[in-house]
């Protein structure tokens, strides 16, 4: 979802390095990259081990982080180029879609509203509902289970390296979509297809991945 569908990974970004510096955690645009893909809360506990802090919980920056995201994003996020186009290809196709994120639920129903894509989506998964988060398969071979389909049957897009590890673990077909200062980088070519934008995603590269399949 986060940086695939919605531009809303400088926005996680923006909220955490101010929050986080603000007890004391020195974190930079650069820096914050590291725990891209991850579970918030898997982030919080990450830089709560390098920089202990005092004075709030992690549960308590974690919510200050997910409303300042959530914040954000109805003020400036935007739905990312190709994604109403590809959701209108795989709804000809009569395939099942399903979202599942990282994020927690009420950034999912939230970020899901502001795109009008909920109508489409057969299934809403947040891997803060499993014990582990990506580059742990198991939100992706749950939200398989939830769809009733084998995981071998799916395909995933993922904008992370974590979530593409997660996806090649459940043994699905994936398709890298790598943010901007991410493209370029061999750890990607993990992903069966790599793509520019969801924008570049057609008949013919669905043809490719189904002749892998």
């Amino acid at each position: 979802m986060d940086g695939l569908l919605i531009d809303s990974e400088p926005l996680w970004r923006e909220a955490m390095i101010e929050i986080f510096n603000k007890v004391g955690v020195p974190m930079t645009w650069e820096s914050a990259q590291q725990t891209m893909g991850l579970r918030t809360d898997e982030v919080i506990a990450y830089w709560y081990r390098k920089y202990p802090w005092e004075g709030k919980s992690q549960e308590e920056i974690k919510e200050e982080i997910l409303q300042e995201v959530d914040r954000l994003a109805w003020e400036k996020g935007e739905t990312l180029p190709g994604v109403h186009q590809t959701i209108a290809f795989f709804k000809e196709k009569k395939l099942p879609m399903a979202l599942a994120s990282s994020s927690p639920m009420q950034l999912i129903t939230s970020f899901v509203k502001k795109m009008g894509i909920g109508a489409h989506l057969q299934i809403l998964r947040s891997g803060m509902q499993e014990e582990y988060g990506k580059p742990h398969p198991s939100v992706f071979i749950s939200t398989a289970k939830e769809l009733g389909v084998h995981p071998d049957e799916c395909l995933v897009f993922e904008d992370s390296f974590h979530g593409l590890v997660a996806a090649k673990a459940a043994k699905m077909l994936a398709v890298g979509v790598p943010e901007e200062n991410m493209k370029g980088n061999p750890k990607f070519q993990i992903a069966d297809v790599l793509l520019n934008s969801l924008e570049d995603f057609n008949e013919e590269v669905f043809n490719t991945l189904a002749n892998q399949h």
